[in-house]
C-alpha cells in the first residue's frame, strides 16, 4: 500500500481514545499495539487530499473515529466467533474476557459517533450511522447463515456489505465530504469504497483457504470450521457432485471438524476452481472501483487510490 502519514494516524488514535476508565485505555492500547495497515484512515485522508490538496487536523480525527468503528466491529466479531488470534496475537476476548470486550467495543462505537458530532456534519453522521446499522444487520445475517448450505449469493453480498464494504464506503464518503459538497463525487467515492470492500472480503475468503498463517494473522480454514459459506465455496456449490456435496455439508455441520476433513474440503473447493473463480471475481470489483474514480481530478492522490485497489487483490494471492 502507498505510504501516508501513518505515524500521525497512530498518534491521533491514541489521543482521542480519551476514556475516563483506565481499563478501556489498557485494552485500547493493547488493540492499537497490534498494528494493522489502517486502510480505513488512509481512505479518509486520501479522498480529502485528492480534492483539497492537503489534510486538515479534523481529517485525522474523523479518520481515527472510523478506525474506532472498525475496531469495535472486530471486538464484537471475535466474541461472537470465539476467535483466539487476531493479527498474530491473542484476541482481546481471550486476554480480558468476553464481557469486557463487548463493553469496550460499545465504548468505541459511542466515541466514534461523539467525534462525528463535534468534527463532522449531519450529512456525514447520516452516512456513517447508516453504515453502523448495516454492519449490525450483516453480523446478524452471518450468524443466521452459519452451517446453512443453502446460503445464496444474495445472502453472501448482504453479509459482505455489512461485514466490510459499507465502512469502506463511509470512509471514502467522509473523506470526500471533508473537501467537497458535490453529491455526485460523494456518491462515487462511496461506491468506490463498496467495491474495494467487496474485493477485500473476497480476498480474505481466499486467504482462509490458501494464505500463510503467519501473514494472515489468524488460523486458516477458520471460516469453514465455523460453518461459514464464503465465496470460493459458494461459487462452485451448485457444481458439486453428490458425494462431494454431502461431504462438505457434513463438515460445515460439524461443530469441531478434524483438520483432515477441513483439508479434504479445501481440496474439493480447489479442484472445482473455487479459489481461481473467487480471484477473478475480486478483480472484477477492483475494475468497478477504479471506474468510480473517473470524475475525480487526475493527481497523485487519485493514482494512489487506483494503486490501493490493485493492492487489495495482490496481497498474497
Amino acid at each position: 500500500m502507498v505510504n501516508f502519514d501513518k505515524e500521525k494516524v497512530e498518534k491521533t488514535l491514541r489521543e482521542y481514545l480519551d476514556p475516563s476508565v483506565n481499563l478501556i485505555l489498557q485494552i485500547g492500547n493493547y488493540i492499537l499495539d497490534g498494528g494493522g495497515k489502517r486502510v480505513r484512515p488512509y481512505l479518509v485522508l486520501k479522498f480529502s487530499k485528492a480534492l483539497r490538496g492537503y489534510n486538515e487536523e479534523k481529517d485525522y480525527i474523523l479518520s481515527a473515529a472510523l478506525e474506532y468503528l472498525h475496531t469495535a466491529s472486530l471486538l464484537h466479531d471475535d466474541v461472537v466467533d470465539g476467535s483466539e488470534k487476531r493479527r498474530g496475537k491473542p484476541t482481546v476476548n481471550r486476554v480480558f474476557g468476553n464481557d469486557t470486550t463487548v463493553l469496550v467495543g460499545d465504548y468505541m462505537y459511542a466515541n466514534a459517533l461523539y467525534l462525528f458530532s463535534i468534527y463532522g456534519d449531519i450529512d456525514m453522521i447520516k452516512n456513517v450511522s447508516d453504515s453502523v446499522k448495516k454492519m449490525a444487520e450483516g453480523q446478524l445475517l452471518e450468524l443466521k447463515k452459519i452451517a446453512d448450505f443453502e446460503t445464496s449469493f444474495d445472502d453472501y453480498y448482504k453479509i459482505v456489505l455489512g461485514k466490510t464494504a459499507v465502512l469502506f464506503g463511509s470512509c471514502c464518503y467522509v473523506g470526500t465530504a471533508l473537501a467537497s459538497s458535490d453529491q455526485n463525487l460523494k456518491d462515487m467515492a462511496y461506491n468506490y469504497g463498496l467495491n474495494i470492500g467487496i474485493a477485500f472480503q473476497i480476498v480474505d475468503d481466499i486467504l482462509d483457504y490458501e494464505g500463510k498463517e503467519e501473514k494472515v494473522g489468524k488460523s486458516l480454514m477458520n471460516d469453514l470450521k465455523e460453518g461459514k459459506i464464503t465465496y470460493p465455496l459458494l461459487v462452485i456449490k451448485e457444481e458439486l457432485k453428490d458425494e462431494d456435496k454431502s461431504f462438505i455439508k457434513s463438515v460445515i455441520l460439524d461443530k469441531n471438524p478434524p483438520m483432515e476433513n477441513l483439508l479434504k474440503a479445501k481440496k474439493i473447493v480447489e479442484d472445482y476452481q473455487g479459489v481461481e473463480k473467487a480471484k477473478e471475481h475480486a478483480r472484477d470489483y477492483v475494475r468497478k472501483a477504479i471506474e468510480n474514480l473517473k470524475d475525480f481530478p487526475d493527481n497523485k492522490d487519485k493514482e494512489d487510490l487506483i494503486n490501493l485497489a490493485y493492492y487489495i487483490v495482490k496481497r498474497d494471492i
